[in-house]
Protein backbone atom coordinates (compact mmCIF):
# COMPACT_ATOMS: atom_id res chain seq x y z
CA UNK A 1 0.00 0.00 0.00
CA UNK A 2 2.87 2.26 -0.41
CA UNK A 3 1.26 4.03 -3.03
CA UNK A 4 -1.66 5.24 -0.93
CA UNK A 5 -2.17 8.47 0.86
CA UNK A 6 -1.34 6.52 3.93
CA UNK A 7 1.52 5.01 3.15
CA UNK A 8 3.00 7.54 0.96
CA UNK A 9 2.82 9.34 5.04
CA UNK A 10 4.35 6.78 6.85
CA UNK A 11 7.36 6.63 3.96
CA UNK A 12 7.70 10.33 4.88
CA UNK A 13 7.48 9.94 9.17
CA UNK A 14 9.97 6.54 8.76
CA UNK A 15 12.46 8.24 6.49
CA UNK A 16 13.45 11.37 9.19
CA UNK A 17 13.26 9.54 12.42
CA UNK A 18 16.33 9.80 14.29
CA UNK A 19 17.12 5.45 13.27
CA UNK A 20 15.89 6.12 9.48
CA UNK A 21 14.99 2.52 8.10
CA UNK A 22 16.13 1.78 4.56
CA UNK A 23 12.82 1.71 3.43
CA UNK A 24 10.71 0.10 0.13
CA UNK A 25 7.34 1.10 -1.66
CA UNK A 26 5.22 -1.64 -2.99
CA UNK A 27 2.78 -0.16 -5.63
CA UNK A 28 0.51 -1.53 -8.43
CA UNK A 29 1.82 0.08 -11.25
CA UNK A 30 5.87 0.58 -9.88
CA UNK A 31 8.32 -0.29 -12.93
CA UNK A 32 9.81 -3.83 -12.85
CA UNK A 33 12.43 -3.80 -9.68
CA UNK A 34 15.95 -3.20 -10.52
CA UNK A 35 19.26 -5.35 -9.78
CA UNK A 36 20.24 -5.42 -6.04
CA UNK A 37 22.39 -2.33 -5.44
CA UNK A 38 23.45 -0.63 -2.07
CA UNK A 39 20.28 0.41 0.21
CA UNK A 40 20.63 3.59 1.98
CA UNK A 41 18.63 4.26 5.02
CA UNK A 42 15.58 7.18 4.25
CA UNK A 43 15.95 6.18 0.80
CA UNK A 44 13.05 4.74 -0.85
CA UNK A 45 12.98 2.28 -3.16
CA UNK A 46 10.20 1.50 -5.51
CA UNK A 47 8.64 -2.28 -6.47
CA UNK A 48 6.36 -3.68 -7.95
CA UNK A 49 3.38 -5.13 -5.79
CA UNK A 50 1.77 -8.39 -8.37
CA UNK A 51 -0.30 -10.18 -6.11
CA UNK A 52 -1.02 -12.62 -8.76
CA UNK A 53 2.58 -12.95 -9.85
CA UNK A 54 4.13 -14.96 -6.85
CA UNK A 55 7.88 -14.62 -7.95
CA UNK A 56 7.76 -10.92 -8.74
CA UNK A 57 5.65 -10.25 -5.36
CA UNK A 58 8.45 -12.55 -3.58
CA UNK A 59 11.37 -10.44 -5.48
CA UNK A 60 9.94 -7.02 -4.25
CA UNK A 61 9.33 -9.06 -0.75
CA UNK A 62 12.65 -10.13 -0.45
CA UNK A 63 15.18 -9.28 2.36
CA UNK A 64 12.41 -6.75 4.32
CA UNK A 65 12.99 -6.76 8.74
CA UNK A 66 9.57 -5.45 8.66
CA UNK A 67 6.55 -4.93 6.35
CA UNK A 68 3.92 -3.22 6.71
CA UNK A 69 0.34 -3.70 4.79
CA UNK A 70 -2.19 -0.83 4.32
CA UNK A 71 -5.82 -2.31 3.48
CA UNK A 72 -7.57 -0.48 0.74
CA UNK A 73 -10.45 -1.04 3.04
CA UNK A 74 -8.50 1.53 5.44
CA UNK A 75 -6.06 3.12 2.60
CA UNK A 76 -8.02 3.49 -0.45
CA UNK A 77 -6.60 3.08 -3.82
CA UNK A 78 -3.53 1.84 -3.97
CA UNK A 79 -3.92 -0.35 -0.77
CA UNK A 80 -4.06 -4.70 -0.82
CA UNK A 81 -7.27 -5.64 -1.15
CA UNK A 82 -8.33 -8.62 1.57
CA UNK A 83 -8.17 -11.18 -0.93
CA UNK A 84 -5.18 -10.57 -1.62
CA UNK A 85 -3.50 -10.53 2.10
CA UNK A 86 -3.45 -14.49 1.91
CA UNK A 87 -1.16 -14.41 -1.18
CA UNK A 88 1.69 -11.50 -0.18
CA UNK A 89 1.92 -13.33 3.51
CA UNK A 90 2.59 -16.70 1.54
CA UNK A 91 5.83 -14.68 -0.27
CA UNK A 92 7.21 -13.23 3.13
CA UNK A 93 10.87 -14.14 3.66
CA UNK A 94 12.37 -15.53 6.30
CA UNK A 95 14.43 -13.22 7.86
CA UNK A 96 10.86 -11.11 8.43
CA UNK A 97 11.06 -9.65 12.68
CA UNK A 98 7.91 -7.64 12.73
CA UNK A 99 4.51 -7.68 10.08
CA UNK A 100 1.64 -4.32 10.89
CA UNK A 101 -1.38 -4.97 9.08
CA UNK A 102 -3.68 -1.67 8.58
CA UNK A 103 -7.36 -2.52 8.96
CA UNK A 104 -10.60 -0.79 9.52
CA UNK A 105 -12.81 -0.38 12.86
CA UNK A 106 -15.46 -2.89 12.97
CA UNK A 107 -14.19 -6.17 11.89
CA UNK A 108 -14.86 -7.99 15.54
CA UNK A 109 -17.98 -6.41 15.85
CA UNK A 110 -20.30 -7.41 12.55
CA UNK A 111 -22.89 -8.76 14.80
CA UNK A 112 -23.68 -4.97 15.82
CA UNK A 113 -24.85 -2.04 14.36
CA UNK A 114 -24.08 0.27 12.39
CA UNK A 115 -21.51 -2.51 11.53
CA UNK A 116 -23.94 -5.10 10.57
CA UNK A 117 -25.58 -2.52 7.47
CA UNK A 118 -21.72 -2.25 6.60
CA UNK A 119 -21.20 -5.64 5.92
CA UNK A 120 -24.04 -6.64 4.11
CA UNK A 121 -21.63 -7.14 0.97
CA UNK A 122 -19.57 -8.69 3.31
CA UNK A 123 -16.62 -6.58 3.44
CA UNK A 124 -16.21 -7.01 6.72
CA UNK A 125 -16.19 -10.45 7.08
CA UNK A 126 -13.19 -10.36 4.43
CA UNK A 127 -11.09 -8.10 6.03
CA UNK A 128 -11.43 -10.00 9.12
CA UNK A 129 -10.91 -12.77 7.64
CA UNK A 130 -7.34 -10.94 6.23
CA UNK A 131 -6.58 -10.67 9.76
CA UNK A 132 -6.59 -13.94 10.53
CA UNK A 133 -4.47 -14.36 7.79
CA UNK A 134 -1.72 -11.95 8.98
CA UNK A 135 -1.82 -13.11 12.61
CA UNK A 136 -1.24 -17.33 11.37
CA UNK A 137 1.79 -16.30 9.85
CA UNK A 138 3.09 -13.98 12.49
CA UNK A 139 2.00 -16.94 14.93
CA UNK A 140 3.99 -19.59 12.81
CA UNK A 141 7.03 -17.45 11.44
CA UNK A 142 7.31 -13.67 12.20
CA UNK A 143 8.11 -12.73 16.02
CA UNK A 144 6.09 -9.41 16.18
CA UNK A 145 2.72 -8.70 14.45
CA UNK A 146 0.73 -5.89 14.89
CA UNK A 147 -3.51 -5.04 13.72
CA UNK A 148 -3.90 -1.23 13.75
CA UNK A 149 -7.78 -0.64 13.11
CA UNK A 150 -8.74 2.85 11.66
CA UNK A 151 -11.77 5.31 10.60
CA UNK A 152 -12.02 7.17 7.62
CA UNK A 153 -8.87 9.21 6.87
CA UNK A 154 -8.67 13.04 6.81
CA UNK A 155 -6.13 15.46 5.70
CA UNK A 156 -5.94 18.12 8.73
CA UNK A 157 -7.18 21.17 8.95
CA UNK A 158 -5.79 24.28 6.79
CA UNK A 159 -3.14 25.89 8.86
CA UNK A 160 -2.22 22.96 11.04
CA UNK A 161 0.91 22.76 11.94
CA UNK A 162 1.33 18.56 12.34
CA UNK A 163 -0.71 15.50 12.82
CA UNK A 164 -2.16 16.50 16.68
CA UNK A 165 -2.83 13.76 19.01
CA UNK A 166 -5.10 10.71 18.71
CA UNK A 167 -7.02 8.15 21.58
CA UNK A 168 -6.11 4.83 21.22
CA UNK A 169 -7.75 1.52 22.42
CA UNK A 170 -6.95 -2.42 22.37
CA UNK A 171 -9.12 -4.71 20.41
CA UNK A 172 -11.73 -3.38 18.15
CA UNK A 173 -12.58 -0.17 19.40
CA UNK A 174 -14.17 3.29 17.85
CA UNK A 175 -16.38 4.80 15.00
CA UNK A 176 -14.50 7.69 14.09
CA UNK A 177 -12.41 9.43 11.77
CA UNK A 178 -8.38 10.42 11.96
CA UNK A 179 -5.96 12.48 9.90
CA UNK A 180 -3.78 10.54 7.89
CA UNK A 181 -0.38 12.14 9.74
CA UNK A 182 -1.76 11.06 12.82
CA UNK A 183 -2.46 7.58 11.87
CA UNK A 184 0.95 7.22 10.36
CA UNK A 185 2.74 8.66 13.35
CA UNK A 186 0.49 6.02 15.21
CA UNK A 187 2.05 3.15 12.54
CA UNK A 188 5.61 4.27 13.46
CA UNK A 189 5.55 4.46 17.17
CA UNK A 190 3.74 0.53 16.70
CA UNK A 191 7.35 -0.53 15.06
CA UNK A 192 9.29 1.02 17.55
CA UNK A 193 7.65 0.12 20.94
CA UNK A 194 7.45 -3.15 22.97
CA UNK A 195 3.87 -2.08 23.69
CA UNK A 196 2.14 -3.25 20.60
CA UNK A 197 4.29 -6.67 19.72
CA UNK A 198 1.42 -9.34 19.11
CA UNK A 199 -1.24 -6.87 19.94
CA UNK A 200 -4.21 -5.11 18.20
CA UNK A 201 -5.45 -1.55 18.55
CA UNK A 202 -7.92 1.00 17.13
CA UNK A 203 -7.28 4.84 16.63
CA UNK A 204 -9.24 7.72 16.32
CA UNK A 205 -8.62 11.34 16.50
CA UNK A 206 -10.87 14.00 18.23
CA UNK A 207 -12.46 16.59 15.58
CA UNK A 208 -11.00 19.20 17.30
CA UNK A 209 -7.29 17.44 17.06
CA UNK A 210 -7.21 17.20 13.70
CA UNK A 211 -4.05 19.75 12.62
CA UNK A 212 -3.17 20.12 15.83
CA UNK A 213 -0.10 20.27 17.34
CA UNK A 214 2.00 16.81 16.75
CA UNK A 215 1.83 14.84 20.21
CA UNK A 216 5.42 14.39 22.51
CA UNK A 217 7.21 11.11 23.87
CA UNK A 218 5.05 11.41 26.86
CA UNK A 219 1.47 11.22 25.37
CA UNK A 220 2.57 8.32 23.24
CA UNK A 221 4.06 6.36 26.11
CA UNK A 222 0.59 6.90 28.31
CA UNK A 223 -1.63 5.87 25.46
CA UNK A 224 0.36 3.04 24.71
CA UNK A 225 0.42 1.73 28.10
CA UNK A 226 -3.47 1.10 27.39
CA UNK A 227 -2.44 -2.31 25.04
CA UNK A 228 -0.01 -3.78 28.28
CA UNK A 229 -3.39 -3.79 30.32
CA UNK A 230 -6.09 -4.17 31.09
CA UNK A 231 -6.57 -0.95 32.17
CA UNK A 232 -9.44 -1.07 34.75
CA UNK A 233 -9.92 2.99 35.33
CA UNK A 234 -8.61 6.53 33.90
CA UNK A 235 -9.55 9.54 35.28
CA UNK A 236 -8.23 12.97 33.46
CA UNK A 237 -7.10 14.82 35.44
CA UNK A 238 -9.31 18.22 36.16
CA UNK A 239 -7.99 20.52 39.00
CA UNK A 240 -4.68 18.67 39.83
CA UNK A 241 -1.77 18.73 38.71
CA UNK A 242 0.45 15.99 37.98
CA UNK A 243 2.81 16.79 40.67
CA UNK A 244 -0.19 16.89 43.46
CA UNK A 245 -2.17 14.14 41.67
CA UNK A 246 1.06 11.65 42.33
CA UNK A 247 1.43 12.94 45.91
CA UNK A 248 -2.13 12.10 46.36
CA UNK A 249 -1.71 8.57 44.99
CA UNK A 250 0.90 7.52 46.56
CA UNK A 251 -0.79 8.09 49.80
CA UNK A 252 -3.73 6.43 48.52
CA UNK A 253 -2.09 3.55 48.29
CA UNK A 254 -0.05 3.29 51.51
CA UNK A 255 -3.59 3.61 52.87
CA UNK A 256 -3.90 -0.11 52.04
CA UNK A 257 -1.30 -0.71 54.24
CA UNK A 258 -2.87 0.55 57.34
CA UNK A 259 -4.53 -2.10 60.17
CA UNK A 260 -7.79 -2.69 59.02
CA UNK A 261 -7.69 -1.22 55.80
CA UNK A 262 -5.68 -3.92 53.67
CA UNK A 263 -6.80 -6.01 51.10
CA UNK A 264 -7.22 -9.67 51.18
CA UNK A 265 -4.12 -10.08 49.55
CA UNK A 266 -1.14 -8.56 50.87
CA UNK A 267 0.63 -5.73 49.00
CA UNK A 268 3.60 -4.22 48.45
CA UNK A 269 3.67 -0.66 47.51
CA UNK A 270 6.44 0.70 45.76
CA UNK A 271 7.15 4.72 44.71
CA UNK A 272 7.89 5.32 41.12
CA UNK A 273 8.62 8.14 38.81
CA UNK A 274 5.09 9.86 38.33
CA UNK A 275 3.17 7.53 40.31
CA UNK A 276 3.24 4.56 42.72
CA UNK A 277 2.83 0.58 42.07
CA UNK A 278 0.58 -1.95 44.23
CA UNK A 279 2.64 -5.75 43.68
CA UNK A 280 0.06 -8.34 44.80
CA UNK A 281 2.13 -10.77 47.06
CA UNK A 282 2.11 -14.64 46.95
CA UNK A 283 0.96 -16.27 50.26
CA UNK A 284 1.08 -19.58 51.86
CA UNK A 285 -3.08 -19.62 52.46
CA UNK A 286 -5.84 -18.44 54.94
CA UNK A 287 -6.08 -14.09 54.79
CA UNK A 288 -4.68 -12.31 57.64
CA UNK A 289 -7.51 -10.57 59.96
CA UNK A 290 -8.12 -7.39 58.30
CA UNK A 291 -9.94 -6.21 62.11
CA UNK A 292 -6.72 -7.50 64.24
CA UNK A 293 -5.45 -4.46 65.97
CA UNK A 294 -2.04 -4.23 64.90
CA UNK A 295 -0.22 -1.15 65.78
CA UNK A 296 -1.09 2.13 64.03
CA UNK A 297 2.07 3.45 63.11
CA UNK A 298 2.67 6.20 59.88
CA UNK A 299 1.09 4.22 57.35
CA UNK A 300 1.17 0.66 58.82
CA UNK A 301 4.98 0.10 58.66
CA UNK A 302 4.53 -2.98 60.83
CA UNK A 303 1.50 -4.12 58.85
CA UNK A 304 3.59 -4.00 55.33
CA UNK A 305 6.33 -5.87 56.91
CA UNK A 306 4.43 -8.52 58.47
CA UNK A 307 2.28 -9.05 55.05
CA UNK A 308 5.86 -8.72 52.94
CA UNK A 309 7.12 -11.58 55.02
CA UNK A 310 4.27 -14.04 53.59
CA UNK A 311 4.94 -16.40 51.41
CA UNK A 312 8.54 -14.97 51.28
CA UNK A 313 7.06 -12.05 49.89
CA UNK A 314 7.88 -12.62 46.64
CA UNK A 315 5.98 -10.22 44.01
CA UNK A 316 3.58 -12.23 41.40
CA UNK A 317 2.96 -9.23 39.06
CA UNK A 318 1.55 -5.44 39.70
Amino acid sequence: GGGTALGRELLKVLGQGEAPFALRSLELDAPPAPPPGKVTAGVVETRPFAPFAPSVLKASLAGAAAVVVVSAAAGGKGGVEAEAVGRLVKQLGGGLRQLVFVSSHGTLRCSQMPWTMRNLLGQLDKLRAAEQEITLKATRDVPSHSIVRIGKLEAPKRGGAAAGVVTLAPGDDFDGRSSVEAVAQVVAEVLARPEAVNASLSVVQPADALGAAAAAAPFWDDEFVKLVGPELLRVPLQSLSADEAVTWLRAFARDFLRPGRGLTTPVEVTDVSGGVVLRFLTRSGGFDDDDDDDSDDAYGATGYAAAAAVAGGEPDGA
